[in-house]
């Protein structure tokens, strides 16, 4: 059977630049953009080995015709783990994110979370574990 040999999640975008100066603001690192030079279609960001994929939805379409489009409601979420919620919930509200929860613990305790949606509505949950 074939291997998997890396990660990546793809969110469809209106505003690529401003996801990815968004992206970049939190520390997330440019990995790779298409085309290499003019206005970005597709580029893909890293974070903890993972990489996120900010594309054009109109692109796309006009591409592949893959039919997709930005949301204004999330149906999922990149959750980033993290040593400080707080600091990134801040990080990211500066960066021009739209607060959803503030920074609150779990019930038990043992997480502290917050939620916030990125310039192009996708939501973000920062986890950080307490014990």
């Amino acid at each position: 059977m074939p291997g998997i040999q890396q990660f990546q999640v793809n969110l469809f975008c209106d505003d690529v630049d401003g996801c990815l100066a968004f992206y970049q603001a939190l520390g997330l690192t440019e990995k790779f953009r298409a085309p290499a030079s003019g206005p970005i279609a597709h580029v893909e960001v890293e974070a903890a080995g993972v990489r996120i994929g900010l594309t054009s939805a109109r692109v796309a379409n006009e591409l592949v015709d893959l039919g997709v489009e930005p949301a204004d409601h999330p149906a999922t979420e990149i959750v980033f783990w993290c040593d400080d919620v707080d600091a990134m919930y801040y990080a990211a509200l500066a960066a021009g994110a739209t607060a959803v929860v503030a920074p609150t613990d779990s019930p038990d305790s043992r997480l502290h979370y917050a939620w916030v949606r990125d310039p192009d509505a996708h939501q973000l949950k920062f986890v950080q574990n307490r014990r």
